[in-house]
């Protein structure tokens, strides 16, 4: 662990979150799947770092209930899963920037991941690689409009100027994936979050 990261993580700390540092992506989800029992309800926000994990389907293996709108059965329509996903006791999601300041930022297009964050369940587990890692407010909203950004609305196909030219434009774009920013500055009264801090590049 560097010396950044040993400042960011006393820093998430003194901000009231719980944090949990990992050497590799398969030792936090070992970890995971002994910490949160198989009656646990599980709700997924859209993370292509949690997608990469497996986290997901090794919690479906496991017996428990998951909801996630990236995964559908015949039948099921996302609107559901994403109540669903909404009212479980345990959420899942990433994080677009952790500031060396110990602050999180997200930037979300249809609101649910962020409203997932805030508020309605027992425990929220935030997973990030050290690729996340910024110096500042500033610098966060600089990576994940320029990093983050252009490939997930690639990802998504969506007709947005950043996915033809990988950098933010400030659109008006129909098509426009950043539509809410959700600051944590402190750990928030209605929910417990645990960050998950890999010792590696994930996500976007």
């Amino acid at each position: 662990m560097n010396k950044t990261t040993e400042n960011t993580i006393a820093q998430l700390k003194r901000n009231g979150f719980g944090v949990s540092f990992y050497v590799t992506a398969a030792e936090a989800l070992d970890a995971l799947l002994a910490q949160i029992p198989s009656t646990a309800s599980i709700g997924f926000g859209g993370s292509m770092t949690v997608n990469d994990m497996r986290i997901y389907e090794a919690f479906k293996e496991k017996g428990n209930a998951v909801f996630w709108h990236w995964y559908t059965n015949p039948g099921e329509s996302r609107k559901d899963i994403l109540r669903s996903a909404a009212t479980a006791s345990v959420y899942f999601s990433g994080i677009n920037a952790i500031t060396e300041e110990g602050s999180l930022v997200n930037i979300d297009g249809t609101g649910n991941r962020l409203s997932g964050i805030l508020y309605g369940h027992d425990k929220v587990f935030l997973v990030a690689g050290m690729n996340k890692i910024v110096r500042n407010y500033e610098e966060a909203i600089l990576r994940i409009k320029n990093v983050a950004c252009p490939p997930n609305a690639r990802r998504l196909g969506r007709k947005t100027p950043c996915a033809e030219t990988g950098k933010c434009m400030n659109c008006n774009s129909p098509d426009r994936i950043c539509m809410a920013t959700l600051i944590l500055d402190r750990q928030p009264a209605g929910v417990p979050i645990e960050i998950i801090l890999i010792d590696e590049s994930l996500g976007y």
